[in-house]
């Protein structure tokens, strides 16, 4: 047996060679490193028969059982246990391989000592022909085009199931395998699923992850995902994502939904995104994150480095330090490394750069990205007219706005070469 299309439909006979019925499923155990064989749902005048597969044999165009069939062992499926067709057959599958949604259209079996096992599923033309029971298509096509149709085999330990059951598309099993991928492969994974599967699989990853995951896809699908989501576990993870990140999301939905979802968070979050949203997309206010480090003027470097211990930022960038009064205003920024090698005792004031790059939040994003072009900065601050800190432009940010001609030849690092940069002037 190679292939579940072949084996479906195929008679059943017992050791006396009297017909019991056909194949309808074939139920498979998971197991590592593959899944077996364990049971075969046969379709019988009396109703729906379910033997184990160690009492059946194999024969040509047909399966025959090893003993009477009133001796035959029936099988009991688990829930764990995966009906082939039932459950695989013509779904959407994730190749997380290939960060693709697939659809099944035949599995594959490799029989090992003992035991038949799954090997994977075929997306392929081919096996869509095979389904049909017109294969013999394929090397008509073949003569035509003068190049073979071949298999798509995907391994199943590249595979993530979906099932049907009662209500919404659910994954079989969990997402081991898709919340270990890199947050913008998840992205691509989700942006060819449907709504539904979509908000299924970002309710599925833990809140970390889907935080880092929706930021990755196009804004359509972020505002998808958010209002298909529960109200609470939409906040849960419009918290856990950066400010900027949030009100970008926010800001494609509508006022109403904008409202709902920011009296679901957390008062000290949902007045970051409120503050964010009232800013136009398209100026440095609308680029721009509350998230930054800040420390008051009067520390030491040693006071600095304990208070950054203590807070262990989770920050997009620490890279700059910015030194502010009382009343938050910008007087200073120090890089990490000046920082650490200056002396414990030195006050911030002494060792600080007093005049700052900055972009006041009105500022085009040409105007922005032409400041991290010419002075290959990691952030900007931006400030109000008063020189109040308002938040910071990270690079990252800026990057789809910057040509990608001005990011080659560089040799030394943005970190490196921003030291020099950030003492000139420069008004925006």
């Amino acid at each position: 047996m190679q292939f579940l299309t072949q084996a479906l439909s195929r008679p059943v006979y017992d050791n006396l060679g009297e017909r019991i019925g056909k194949v309808s499923d074939i139920i498979v155990t998971p197991a590592d490193p593959l899944p077996f064989v364990s049971g075969l749902a046969v379709e019988a005048a009396s109703g729906q028969l379910i033997i184990k597969w160690k009492q059946i044999r194999e024969e040509v165009g047909r399966f025959t059982l090893v003993v009477r069939r009133d001796r035959a062992q029936d099988y009991t499926p688990t829930d764990d246990d995966i009906w082939l067709r039932k459950d695989v057959l013509d779904r959407q599958i994730v190749d997380v391989h290939d960060y693709k949604v697939v659809r099944v259209n035949d599995a594959r079996f490799v029989e090992i000592p003992g035991k038949v096992c799954l090997l994977g599923v075929d997306a392929s033309t081919r096996g869509l022909l095979r389904e049909l029971h017109i294969e013999w298509l394929a090397d008509a096509l073949r003569k035509v085009f003068r190049q073979p149709i071949g298999e798509k085999i995907i391994a199943w330990n590249d595979v993530e199931t979906f099932h049907r059951q009662e209500g919404p598309i659910k994954l079989r099993i969990p997402l081991q395998k898709l919340s270990q991928l890199h947050p913008s492969d998840i992205a691509d994974i989700i942006e060819q699923m449907n709504p539904m599967q979509r908000a299924e699989v970002i309710e599925s990853l833990d809140v970390e992850t889907a935080a880092e995951v929706l930021p990755e896809a196009s804004p359509e699908i972020q505002a998808e995902i958010i209002e298909d989501l529960d109200p609470e576990h939409a906040a849960d993870v419009l918290e856990e994502m950066d400010p900027d990140e949030a009100a970008d999301i926010l800001g494609d939905l509508s006022e109403e939904s904008q409202a709902a979802l920011l009296a679901e968070m957390e008062p000290e979050e949902a007045e970051d995104v409120r503050e964010l949203l009232e800013y136009e997309d398209e100026t440095a206010g609308g680029l721009m994150t509350t998230d930054y480090m800040a420390i008051p003027d009067d520390m030491t470097s040693e006071g600095t480095i304990a208070h950054l211990r203590e807070l262990k930022p989770d920050a997009e960038t620490i890279y700059y330090i910015y030194v502010v009064t009382g009343e938050e205003m910008l007087v200073g920024v120090i890089s990490l490394r000046d920082l650490i090698i200056s002396e414990p005792t030195t006050p911030i004031r002494d060792s600080m750069i007093t005049r700052v790059i900055h972009v006041h939040p009105d500022a085009t994003v040409r105007e922005v990205a032409e400041l991290f072009q010419k002075y290959n900065l990691l952030a900007i601050p931006v400030v109000d007219f008063d020189n109040k800190l308002l938040g910071i432009v990270t690079v990252d940010d800026m990057l789809e706005h910057i040509p990608s001609h001005a990011w080659r030849g560089r040799t030394r690092s943005n970190e490196l070469a921003s030291e020099k940069i950030l003492q000139h002037p420069t008004r925006v």
